[in-house]
């Protein structure tokens, strides 16, 4: 970059700034034109639009329509007399069920089975064996024996552990399993699951196809097995049951709930590999529906408080955690590190000596331990400790055995997992309002002047979220900017705030759980942004690219990009593109009507057919509308620059009709020569607009009145000025060029402008019906309306 030091330092540094921001921040709403597929969207609500309901209202209506889909399914099935197979995610299509839009292609394979070319370690890779149905490959397929138990869930090929983690941490609760399983037909293969995305609860429906580890018997050759028992016996050693699936699979051999709940989840989202990776608390958040807190172990304020929603009763609370190594270490205690554990249970008993002790059972989701008994806890409490009696084992129920299951003192648990993860629960009690917009994200954070308006009708306890977009429904189209979010809580009007929220591990949403009175509230957001430019894509690239190269999978991936920012109440750039179009069209037409209005009034004059006056009469015109004209014929003849006296003109008209202007004596047959010259004229301030009166200005031309040398020397002086008189006016230029083109900024190949928009979510949970949110929109286009916070200077990871 060559420095100009011509310029002050300031002007270098305003200079950087002024490239650095793109001139037009906007972000893309929609992969396709809505007009598409209007039909499927749901009506989208105004920017900052909230809804309220009932926290069970939207439940209910996602189970509804989900046993109605089964309904209407199984009725299809019996009349054509086949199982049900889904159009929409069937894993017959293997690469489109199993990979997001822009995983890489397959690596190639020499002619030894080995890679060629470098692989990326962190990209998911998938190699089931074969796809069949349920009834194939269990032996007595149940969806539930004995019950849902965390105790049933393994973990297989996709690494989904948080989700499993979540999954066990709700499997102990019936009421909550049977609000995710709504419907199904075992016999017809459907079966119906609702998840909790963005505020509301969404169904799905899924068939019983499953994927098996191995390929099938004779796959790629015919082996010859003339009698059948190799193939029988094949299939029952390596495709029978249970460890023959190759995702997730139950622990008891002919169960399948969480296959299939498994194979639901992916589906909402798109594929397998986008279920990979996450956090155990907002897996629980997807299938309750409630709101989770990640509690920092380190950071407990009060062990008692903990303890007491970690025992709940009352049921309001369910928790998991994850563990986190020293130094890069993968083992702690004999746990994985960088993994997710389900928190079963919580108890406090005592001893035979009347001794207390607080007693937590964990759950690893894999299920059994892996090489070198990795996976379990080995401390104390753990299976063969020292601690455990007959007593202590007929207390807990407990039995020792390779099956995931531990249990851990409280104390061990804040010392051995890094975080835990407490999610509240929602019930018809409560009422839940949402309220969405997008904001404008400056490099310089602040808290916004856009603010969310809090009206508290009734004491009580309020639970406050804000939130993005859960970009795992639409992977590949994230874009550029990784956004955090922070929010202030405060009394309208207060100087001091009540609760002061920032990240903790979890980018999808920040939350405060506070007793609120009666009164006006006021949520202050702030939003902190990076990009990367190396690891992401812009999302208008990715459309490009994969519109040929995988189109499938982009109207798969883009339709829930669309139904995402539709909900979110964001304004529609298509919307905004053609309402911008249709303005500069009309703005255009006003300018052509205005100008040919002007041109009526310079060129009016009488016709044949209404002159009934003698030549001498027409010298009796006004001498002000006389002098108008011969001021514009004036300024045509100048602007020609004519070589010759008016009287040559007239003489050479006929051969040189190209370069000289007509004489103001013209007769009625040169009309066409004068009409060319005024036109050449015209046409180098505004082409466009003479083409369109053309023939207007021939229906108003009359043979012109022979004008007085003296009078012409007169305005010869002064032609431009006059000119000036056919150029649009400076209030006219200005308005045509108000959209138009500013000064151009060229960038550097693969130098980017900074354009980060968030579309940002509002959601308050209360037990109060009459609860709202509103949106205050911001004062002025600054997004960050200040840099400091109890009147401190910002720090550097505030």
């Amino acid at each position: 970059m060559i420095k100009d030091f011509s310029k002050t330092p300031q002007e270098l540094v305003v200079e950087f700034w002024d490239k650095f921001f793109t001139r037009k921040p906007g972000k893309v709403t929609s992969i396709f034109p809505r007009s598409l597929y209007a039909s499927l969207l749901p009506p989208q609500q105004p920017r900052g639009a909230s809804s309220i309901r009932n926290a069970a209202e939207s439940y209910e209506a996602a189970a509804k329509e989900c046993r109605e889909r089964v309904r209407r399914i199984v009725r299809e099935c019996n009349r054509t007399n086949e199982k049900f197979t889904d159009p929409d995610f069937d894993l017959e299509a293997v690469r489109a069920c199993l990979y997001g839009l822009t995983h890489p292609d397959d690596p190639a394979i020499d002619e030894n089975g080995a890679v060629v070319g470098p692989v990326d370690p962190q990209l998911e890779s998938y190699s089931p064996g074969s796809l069949h149905r349920i009834n194939w490959i269990f032996e007595s397929p149940q969806f539930t024996r004995d019950e849902y138990s965390s105790s049933d869930i393994k973990q297989g090929a996709c690494g989904d552990c948080w989700w499993l983690a979540a999954v066990a941490t709700v499997a102990n609760r019936r009421d909550l399993m049977e609000k995710i399983c709504v419907a199904r037909d075992e016999e017809v293969g459907v079966y119906g699951f609702v998840f909790y995305r963005d505020g509301e609860w969404i169904s799905t429906v899924v068939d019983d196809n499953l994927w098996v580890g191995v390929p099938d018997f004779d796959y790629g050759e015919d082996t010859y097995d003339s009698t059948g028992k190799k193939a029988r016996d094949y299939k029952k050693r390596w495709q029978t049951g249970s460890e023959a699936l190759y995702f997730a699979k139950c622990e008891d051999q002919n169960e399948t709930w969480l296959p299939l709940l498994e194979k639901a989840f992916a589906k909402v989202h798109g594929d397998y590999e986008a279920i990979a990776g996450g956090w155990p608390g907002q897996g629980v958040e997807d299938l309750t529906g409630g709101v989770s807190t990640t509690i920092v172990s380190d950071r407990v304020l009060r062990r008692d408080r903990l303890w007491k929603e970690l025992v709940n009763d009352d049921g309001d609370f369910v928790f998991s955690c994850s563990a986190f190594g020293s130094g890069g270490a993968e083992v702690k205690g004999g746990l994985q590190t960088g993994h997710a554990y389900s928190i079963i249970k919580a108890r406090e008993e005592f001893d035979e000596k009347g001794n207390r002790f607080r007693l937590v059972q964990v759950r690893n989701p894999w299920g059994q331990r892996a090489h070198a008994a990795l996976g379990e806890w080995n401390g104390p409490w753990s299976d063969g400790s020292k601690e455990w009696t007959p007593y202590w084992l007929q207390k807990l129920e407990h039995t020792f055995g390779d099956d995931g299951m531990f249990w851990m003192s409280f104390d061990d648990v804040l010392e051995t997992f890094a975080v835990l993860y407490r999610t509240r629960l929602f019930n018809e009690k409560w009422t839940v309002v949402n309220s969405w917009t997008s904001v404008n994200v400056g490099w310089v954070s602040g808290y916004l002047n856009t603010k969310f308006i809090i009206d508290v009708k009734k004491a009580g306890t309020v639970v406050i979220v804000l939130a993005q977009l859960d970009d795992r429904y639409f992977q590949g189209f994230e874009g550029l900017y990784i956004f955090s979010l922070h929010f202030l809580l405060q009394e309208v009007g207060s100087k001091e705030h009540i609760c002061r929220v920032r990240p903790n591990g979890s980018e999808r949403s920040v939350s405060c759980e506070v007793d609120l009175e009666p009164g006006r509230y006021e949520v202050l957001p702030k939003i902190t942004a990076s990009r990367d430019v190396e690891g992401r894509r812009l999302v208008e690239d990715v459309v490009t690219e994969f519109a040929e190269k995988n189109p499938d999978k982009l109207r798969q991936v883009g339709m829930q990009y669309d139904l995402a920012h539709a909900k979110g109440g964001v304004p529609d750039e298509d919307d905004l593109l053609i309402k911008k179009k249709e303005a500069a069209k009309k703005k255009a037409a006003d300018r052509q009507k205005k100008l040919k209005e002007r041109f009526a009034r310079e060129n009016q004059r009488p016709t044949a057919s209404e002159d009934t006056a003698t030549v001498d009469g027409e010298k009796n015109e006004s001498k002000e509308e006389s002098k108008e004209e011969e001021k514009f014929e004036d300024a045509v003849e100048e602007k020609a620059k004519p070589e010759e006296a008016a009287a040559q003109e007239k003489k050479e008209s006929a051969e040189k009709k190209d370069d000289k202007l007509p004489p103001t004596s013209a007769k009625p047959d040169d009309k066409k020569d004068e009409f060319e010259k005024e036109e050449h004229f015209l046409e180098e301030h505004n082409k466009k607009e003479e083409v369109k009166h053309e023939e207007h200005k021939k229906e108003g031309e009359k043979k012109d009145e022979p004008k007085k040398d003296e009078e012409k020397t007169k305005e010869e002086a002064k032609p431009a000025e006059e000119a000036t008189k056919e150029v649009p006016s400076d209030d006219e230029s200005d308005a045509e060029t108000d959209d138009g083109e500013e000064d151009l900024i060229v960038y550097e190949d693969g130098q980017i402008p900074w354009n980060a928009i968030c579309v940002l979510g509002l959601r308050v949970y209360a037990k109060d019906p009459a609860v709202t949110v509103t949106l205050a929109e911001p004062k002025s286009e600054e997004e960050a309306a200040s840099l400091v916070v109890d009147a401190q200077a910002a720090g550097a990871t505030m």
